[in-house]
C-alpha cells in the first residue's frame, strides 16, 4: 500500500508592494527683513544689501539638511508606515518641485511618495522677532500618474540665538537653526495628519 500523498505546500503569500518615500533638501537659506525703513525685500540680508544685516555663510547648507533628515523617522512623521526612505543629496530645483505634475522619479515603485523642502527663510521682523520659515511639499502616488494625496504648507519656528552677534555664539546659533529646521519638518507632519479633508 502506497504512502498517502503529502498535502501540497501552501502558496506563498502575495508580497506586499514595496513603498518608497523620496525626500530632497533645498539650497541655502533665503532671508526677509521687515523694519521701519525696510519693506521685507527677499534675500536683502543674504545678498548683503545696504541697510540689511548680512547673514553668516554656510547656514543650513544642503548637506546639513540631508544629515538631519536622515536622522529623522520621516516615514513615521508623514504617517507612511512600511515605506523605505531615500534622502537625496542634491537639492531639487524649485521649478521642478512646483511644475512637475506627475512623479519626480518616474521609475520609482507604484507605491511612492515625495517630500520636498522647497525653501527655507530666515525672517527678522522688528515687531514679531526672528523665525525660520520652511516651505514643504508632500505628494503620494499609487499606480496612477496623478497623486492621490498632496499637501503643501509653510512652517514658522521662532529662533532666539540666530543670527549670532559675537564669534563665540556661532556654534550655538547654527545648532539652534538646524534644530528648528528639523522641528519644522516634524511640525509639517503634524499639519499633514491634522488637516481637514473633504
Amino acid at each position: 500500500m502506497s504512502a498517502p500523498e503529502a498535502d501540497p505546500a501552501p502558496a506563498a503569500a502575495t508580497a506586499e508592494p514595496i513603498c518608497e518615500l523620496h525626500a530632497w533638501p533645498t539650497q541655502g537659506i533665503r532671508s526677509i527683513y521687515s523694519g521701519w525703513f525696510h519693506g521685507g525685500i527677499v534675500d536683502g540680508a543674504v545678498k548683503g544689501r545696504d541697510g540689511y544685516k548680512e547673514l553668516p555663510e554656510r547656514v543650513l547648507p544642503p548637506e546639513v539638511q540631508v544629515s538631519e533628515m536622515r536622522k529623522m523617522d520621516l516615514a513615521g512623521i508623514l504617517n507612511l508606515p512600511g515605506y523605505s526612505v531615500t534622502v537625496h543629496a542634491n537639492p531639487l530645483p524649485s521649478r521642478v518641485a512646483r511644475s512637475t505634475k506627475g512623479r519626480i522619479l518616474r521609475r520609482a515603485t507604484p507605491c511612492y511618495a515625495e517630500l520636498v523642502v522647497d525653501d527655507v527663510f530666515f525672517q527678522e521682523d522688528l515687531i514679531d522677532g526672528r523665525f525660520l520659515k520652511a516651505i514643504l511639499r508632500f505628494r503620494r502616488f499609487d499606480a496612477g500618474a496623478e497623486p492621490i494625496d498632496k499637501f503643501g504648507s509653510y512652517i514658522q519656528r521662532r529662533v532666539k540665538l540666530f543670527p549670532p552677534k559675537e564669534p563665540g555664539q556661532v556654534k550655538a546659533a547654527f545648532d539652534e537653526f538646524t534644530t528648528e529646521f528639523s522641528g519644522a519638518i516634524a511640525e509639517f507632519g503634524r499639519a499633514l495628519s491634522n488637516r481637514k479633508t473633504d
